[in-house]
């Protein structure tokens, strides 16, 4: 359980991108395009791509 929390309070940022602004990107998405798997991946990838960065570039939840 300790590793979980360490992990989280880490990470939480990317997991927060990848779950919520994934989400919100294939909700946009399907409602323009068919949903389809590949969409979902490339929703979720780009989720995950800007969790990467705001972890990099050190941005925090309100900016």
């Amino acid at each position: 359980m300790n590793w979980f929390s360490e992990h989280f309070a880490k990470w939480n940022l990317v997991w927060f991108c990848l779950i919520f602004w994934g989400s919100i990107l294939y909700a946009i998405l399907t409602f323009f395009l068919d949903s389809s798997f590949i969409l979902a991946v490339f929703s979720y990838a780009m989720g995950l791509l800007l969790g990467f960065v705001a972890k990099i570039k050190g941005w925090g939840w309100l900016g």
